[in-house]
């Protein structure tokens, strides 16, 4: 029975990170069409909502479990931190529908690839976790996102940058800078997720 419950937990890392990417992906979907509306926004709603679910399932099952795969402390770490990478998408995606920003820029559309691409990265990483025989191939996946991590600073600058250069409307601005902040912390939350893979891996070699 405590096997079971082992591998249940792997299971939960695996579905919580395939509704994260779900997520990065819409997001990605809207960045291109730019449609930010009531519809779209409820969409995504669902998936955040959705994932909401499997981490209170992670929690619930990490206090009736005995025996744990790996830390408790890494467990919740790694179900809340997948958690809060797909919270910052829903973040994103409700500030672009409430500031009505129907034309997502060069940039942005840099970020929501980023994303999409760290998220499945971490969807790779976590599907290997439960055998440590493959824990050259989590570290590359780690190790990649947090590539995708400098690139996305480094895009934040360049974005902002050209932000104040370009516009002398503060509203437009403020609106703007915030959404190049959120989406670049999103992308730290998945190296925040990479990370805390890293350390789990780490601990059991």
């Amino acid at each position: 029975m405590l096997i079971h419950k082992e591998k249940k937990f792997f299971t939960l890392f695996t579905e919580q990170a395939e509704n994260m990417y779900k997520g990065a992906k819409y997001f990605n979907e809207l960045v291109t069409s730019g449609k930010f509306n009531e519809d779209t926004l409820a969409i995504m709603h669902r998936i955040e909502h959705e994932g909401d679910a499997i981490s209170r399932e992670v929690s619930e099952m990490l206090n009736r479990t005995f025996i744990t795969p790996f830390d408790r402390e890494d467990i919740y770490m790694l179900s809340n931190n997948i958690d809060n990478v797909l919270d910052s998408v829903d973040a994103i995606t409700k500030r672009m529908g409430l500031y009505k920003l129907t034309q997502p820029d060069h940039h942005l559309k840099q970020f929501s690839v980023i994303i999409e691409q760290a998220s499945s990265s971490i969807v790779d990483a976590v599907k290997l976790l439960d055998n440590m025989k493959h824990s050259s191939r989590i570290q590359a996946y780690c190790s990649e996102i947090n590539r995708l991590e400098n690139m996305s600073d480094h895009l934040r600058d360049i974005a902002i940058g050209e932000l104040f250069e370009k516009n002398s409307d503060p509203i437009f601005i403020i609106k703007w800078k915030e959404i190049y902040e959120t989406a670049e912390n999103t992308v730290d939350t998945c190296d925040y997720v990479g990370k805390t893979i890293y350390s789990i891996i780490v601990k059991q070699a």
